[in-house]
């Protein structure tokens, strides 16, 4: 006997219904391939930290016959121990490569940067790790500004013209560890020009600097090494202006703060960036510190939380600190810029790249010894799109201020080259799997999804 009328609908929904539950079944016994080599994207740019990385990574390796991608990295995992992790677990790493600020390639940068290191492995029996030297240059960079502007008012108008007069050309060349020369010169009325560890710290009418980018990748013996130099173009625009004789000093009590990640997922950075800024300070008041004052620095810890962070900032506020250096997260720096901005001092980063800030600061009080991701954005679009011919990519980023920016900048630059995006896949820290993420951006097709990327930085 035939269904009665109306029932018809109900067992064709039904059947539907099963049909796509064997299907469900078989996809994930491995029977169907998630998609065809047609369908998938040449490589993928993971922009993260290692704390996430090292579970993400070995979840596509198990899986890379279904997924035969390549793989483009940002230099948060540009991390010597997350390699040697990766390895460890069994992933192939002499494929790996990644793109990075890097230091310029020049005799001047041989010598300070040679200096530096070599300071840091006498006070510290190893190498510095990435942004120790940013670091540095964060605290000598405000101390000098201190020292020509005679005061520690950091929001003041004479402080933030001092912090470009002592850092932008002309003037005499001052080195990292050259404390005295600096002073000696600054109360004769000369202007001056801090070369750093990092590099030339030349702020821009941003509070920003520039950088030089590079490709790198695993060499044979599973250490990081750089693939390929990018050099940067020329984006400084702010001259420095005339240096004039100082006043007669007052009594300065100069006290730096710091909010480092010496927990979290960035920890593997945050204890070499800490030690960085106490061998600056240690440097300065050995040779006779500011206006004759020592420099005291007040170390807070940001777990590599924002929430943390901005509870650090407000610990190191109240106890009268007048910047503060830090933080490493872009999403920390966000939380800490929002204590820091009312309290009428200024932020220092050594390492928050995210292109948010170079908008969201109306004070110019948000200041940076490493380079915006605007620019390492358009440099990983560059490499990505015309030295290694990636036309199809998909993006996985971490859903923080450091991620969204990268990841927004990366796109417009691959996309403006002619490229085609498939998946741009946001991931929140601390997950204990990244599969359901790892299946989105692996789903056969192209994305037509619209990213408004700015609206997101103001919402966080």
């Amino acid at each position: 006997m035939p269904p009665k009328k109306g029932k018809t609908g109900l067992w064709v929904a039904i059947a539907v219904v099963v049909i796509a539950i064997a299907l469900i079944g078989l996809y994930f016994a491995g029977v169907f391939s998630p998609a065809s080599s047609a369908d998938l994207p040449q490589a993928v740019y993971l922009i993260g930290y290692p704390g996430d990385a090292i579970k993400i990574v070995p979840a596509w390796y198990s899986n890379r016959a279904q997924w035969p991608v390549k793989w483009m990295y940002s230099e948060g995992l540009e991390v010597q121990s997350f390699i040697d992790q990766l390895n460890s677990s069994g992933v192939d790493v002499s494929q790996i490569e990644g793109t990075a600020p890097v230091a310029p390639m020049n005799s001047t940068f041989n010598t300070t940067s040679g200096e530096f290191n070599s300071w840091f492995a006498a006070n510290y029996s190893h190498q510095p790790a990435l942004f120790s030297s940013n670091s540095y240059d964060g605290v000598f960079v405000i101390a000098l500004a201190m020292e020509q502007a005679n005061t520690t008012n950091t929001n003041s108008t004479a402080f933030k013209q001092a912090l470009r007069d002592v850092a932008n050309p002309p003037g005499v060349p001052i080195y990292p560890g050259q404390w005295a020369k600096a002073v000696s010169l600054i109360k004769s009325g000369t202007g001056i020009n801090y070369f750093g560890a990092s590099g030339a710290i030349d702020f821009d009418q941003y509070g920003e600097v520039s950088s030089d980018y590079m490709v790198w990748n695993i060499n044979a013996q599973g250490q990081i090494a750089q693939k390929l130099y990018i050099p940067a173009g020329s984006w400084n625009s702010t001259a420095a202006a005339p240096v004039s004789t100082l006043s007669v000093p007052t009594a300065l009590t100069p006290k730096i703060g710091t909010v480092l990640p010496i927990t979290g997922t960035l920890s593997a950075y945050g204890g070499d960036m800490q030690n960085a800024t106490d061998m600056a300070a240690a440097q300065i008041n050995a040779q006779g510190g500011i206006q004759g004052a020592t420099l005291t620095l007040v170390h807070q810890d940001s777990a590599t939380d924002p929430t943390t962070g901005a509870s650090a900032a407000t610990t190191e506020i109240s106890n009268g600190v007048q910047a503060i250096v830090g933080a490493a997260s872009s999403g920390v720096s966000q939380t800490v810029f929002a204590k820091v901005a009312p309290a009428g001092i200024i932020e220092m980063t050594p390492a928050s790249t995210s292109p948010f800030f170079t908008t969201a600061d109306t004070g110019d009080q948000f200041w940076r010894t490493v380079a915006s991701d605007a620019l390492q954005g358009q440099a990983a679009a560059y490499y990505a799109y015309d030295i290694a011919h990636y036309t199809k990519m998909s993006v996985m980023y971490i859903n923080n201020a450091y991620g969204q920016g990268l990841s927004s900048v990366f796109i417009s630059g691959f996309e403006a080259r002619g490229g085609t995006i498939y998946r741009s896949v946001s991931f929140e820290a601390g997950g204990a799997s990244y599969t359901s993420q790892l299946d989105t951006l692996f789903t056969p097709g192209v994305s037509t999804m619209s990213f408004t990327p700015m609206a997101l930085w103001r919402d966080r």
